[in-house]
């Protein structure tokens, strides 16, 4: 019986696996986790990730125990470890999740690389997306989709687009091999994650979800003291794929006595799982963006924002709750990364490597495309989206529960709009907490004025006289 060498990279699940479905027929899978020197310096690069990622595989080797085999751990270069672990079980083929993001890809073609060059066949596979890889091809053939996310969007939900999870068995080879131990936090530098994690709790949180809180899914995204669905984190490690989300939001609209807004809640969502392919692919492009110029890689206000000092409440609550938790609502995400990229005029670049050891999720593609979505970097848009983050702050936070959970020197006053007016100092001569938080650290509207500005200077200098005014 020959065997194929299963390599686990963010995809830490044994269910919906489409690598079952590219191995060759008959072949037993051998599951194996190389944590060779660049994996793991990324790893140890965020605390909070290595805690997740270390319970995510200690529940991944638990759960091929129960079929039988375990996860085959090696510590070491890609190469020689493909070699020595091929070798000792007689495989004939590699299996792997392709990855999106322009690192990933790259180490993608050095892994393909590798197993060729020994005279095995490399299967990679697509796992992090919900839509069909062949209507990709198609996408991609009759340049439609990745520029425009309605054009996308029409493709992702059209009939035949999100296919059924993959229920397909695969046979795992027996602990044949003397592992080496599995990762550990401390190896890391972290401290073990707390709450449950590995697939059965992450398919559990979906199923709630889907049950119970998706219909309020557009209430949820508008309002930041609301949460939303919770599955960011174990999507971004593969303990749920993107193909069992859609598929079980999908399978709840069959519910033949839901309400409209209900129905218009889960398209909703649907929508931003289609949002979330259409960023992932739209993270792996590389190539340098004529806009740059526009920004600037450092900045010394830079620190006032990462310490969440800027005077501007759903920025610097959102900030804390990132510093606290790893996460942040989706919506306050949006704001805050306007807020750097517009208010501080930096790069996108220098706001995502800001946040890379702090936010839980790891998904790069899917960072890089929301970060360059945010810049107004050809991603969907032709235009910088400038967000007004006082305004927002009115209009989703009115009663100001979100900010005054994170703020907490901001708790006594009532509602947004008095938290809005605080620095006018009439409502606040005697709460001496209110006192610590700082004013604006700058005037939106004439930095918005002011980007603005360059924005369309630039544009009437690199835009042909009479040329296209679309970025496709």
């Amino acid at each position: 019986m020959s065997a194929t060498l299963l390599c686990f990279d963010r995809d830490l699940r044994l269910s919906d696996r489409a690598v079952f479905a590219a191995s060759e027929p008959g072949s037993a899978l051998v599951p194996l986790l190389i944590l060779d020197r660049r994996r793991s310096e990324r790893i140890a690069r965020n605390p909070r990730r290595a805690a997740y990622f270390c319970a995510a595989v200690a529940a991944l080797d638990a759960e091929l125990r129960l079929r039988g085999s375990q996860l085959l751990v090696r510590r070491g270069a890609l190469d020689s470890t493909i070699r020595s672990v091929a070798r000792a079980t007689g495989a004939r083929c590699v299996t792997w999740s392709k990855r999106y993001d322009p690192a990933g890809v790259r180490e993608d073609l050095r892994l393909q690389a590798i197993v060729e060059e020994l005279g095995l066949r490399a299967l990679p596979a697509h796992e992090a997306i919900a839509l069909d890889p062949e209507r990709i091809e198609l996408d991609t053939t009759e340049e439609i989709g990745f520029r425009s996310f309605n054009a996308f969007y029409r493709l992702w939900r059209a009939p035949g687009s999100l296919r059924a999870p993959i229920d397909l068995g695969a046979r795992f080879t027996p602990s044949v091999l003397p592992s080496e131990p599995l990762p550990r936090p401390e190896e890391f530098g972290a401290s073990p994650w707390r709450d449950p994690v590995g697939e059965r709790p992450a398919r559990a949180a979906l199923d709630r979800f889907v049950n119970e809180r998706l219909v309020e899914y557009p209430r949820a995204i508008r309002t930041p003291a609301v949460p939303t669905s919770g599955l960011g984190l174990p999507l971004s490690f593969g303990l749920l794929s993107g193909r069992e989300v859609a598929w079980s939001v999908c399978k709840r609209l069959e519910d033949p006595f839901l309400l409209a807004e209900e129905r218009a809640g889960i398209e909703r969502f649907l929508r931003a799982m289609a949002r979330r392919d259409f960023l992932l692919l739209a993270g792996t492009e590389s190539v340098p963006q004529p806009e740059e110029p526009l920004y600037v890689r450092s900045s010394m206000e830079l620190p006032t924002l990462m310490e969440a000092r800027t005077g501007f409440p759903l920025v610097d609550a959102g900030m804390r709750e990132l510093l606290a938790t790893g996460n942040m609502h989706p919506t306050v995400r949006a704001v805050v990364a306007s807020f750097c990229c517009f208010d501080l005029g930096l790069d996108w670049r220098t706001g995502m490597e800001s946040w890379e050891g702090l936010l839980a999720e790891d998904e790069p593609a899917l960072a890089i495309g929301n970060w360059r979505s945010s810049a107004g970097l050809r991603i969907d848009m032709h235009f910088p989206r400038i967000i007004d983050p006082e305004r927002q702050f009115l209009r989703g936070d009115p009663q100001g529960r979100y900010v005054r959970r994170w703020l907490p020197e901001l708790a006594l006053l009532s509602d947004a709009r008095q938290i809005h007016a605080w620095h006018d100092r009439q409502l606040a001569l005697d709460l001496f907490e209110i006192e610590r938080y700082p004013r604006p650290m700058l005037d939106h509207r004439e930095r918005a004025s002011a980007f603005l500005a360059r924005y369309t200077a630039w544009r009437a200098a690199t835009l042909p006289v009479g040329g296209p005014r679309s970025s496709r």
